[in-house]
């Protein structure tokens, strides 16, 4: 009995069906474990380049509306306002320590809604609307006078299911940023804050009533 025993641990037949038949199915879950979280970066990726696509688009095109985001061109005879950037920019406003922030809330493709209908708000709309593979989260435009900066959020739901039965909490969700930049006028706004900084300075009646004098008349002209 105990020779039939030796004989037997000491066989080798069969064992490379044994292993194949144990190691094979954990191998292809891996293989296909591997291929559902790439296709999840793969996606999050695609989402992400296009949320970064538009923030720059929109960075690019910030000084005119009327320009079309993915070329830059506009209508001839199309500008903003005279003052634009010192009011519906929110420079002044920056400077003397009012709300800086426009926010827009984009529920769904081409379902963008502008809170307020300034035109910070309408521009971060396009850009939030120009998404196609994605869908818009909340976009919004800060202007701290000298670093003026959108953001906004972009999501996609087509997470493979496989991957969401094992990962409930997988999503495709990121955030995308971009900074204006315009030379010429960042000249001048240096220029600008200099200027108020000595004034306010030099008041006679102090920093902190000249600046709540001034606070105090841009409440009065903003719209309501």
């Amino acid at each position: 009995m105990k020779k039939r025993l030796r004989r037997g641990w000491r066989d080798a037949g069969g064992s490379f069906t044994l292993e194949a038949t144990m190691v094979f199915p954990v191998i292809l879950m891996v293989t296909f474990l591997v291929i559902l979280f790439a296709l999840y970066v793969a996606q999050k990726a695609i989402v992400y380049y296009e949320a970064s696509a538009a923030a720059e688009r929109a960075a690019f095109s910030w000084s005119n509306s009327a320009k079309e985001l993915r070329t830059g061109a506009y209508p001839s005879g199309r500008y903003e306002g005279l003052y634009w950037r010192l009011t519906e920019d929110r420079m002044l406003a920056g400077l003397f320590g009012l709300e800086t922030k426009a926010l827009v809330s984009v529920p769904g493709n081409g379902g963008g809604k502008a809170d307020g209908g300034g035109l910070a708000e309408r521009k971060l709309a396009a850009a939030a609307n120009s998404l196609k593979a994605s869908a818009a989260g909340e976009w919004s435009y800060s202007n701290s006078v000298l670093v003026r900066r959108l953001a906004g959020e972009a999501s996609n739901d087509s997470v493979p299911e496989a991957l969401r039965i094992l990962w409930p909490a997988a999503e495709i969700r990121t955030e995308a940023a971009a900074v204006v930049v315009e030379p010429a006028e960042f000249i001048r706004t240096v220029d600008l804050v200099r200027y108020y900084t000595l004034k306010i300075r030099g008041s006679s009646e102090g920093e902190e009533p000249y600046r709540s004098k001034a606070l105090a008349v841009l409440k009065a002209r903003q719209p309501s």
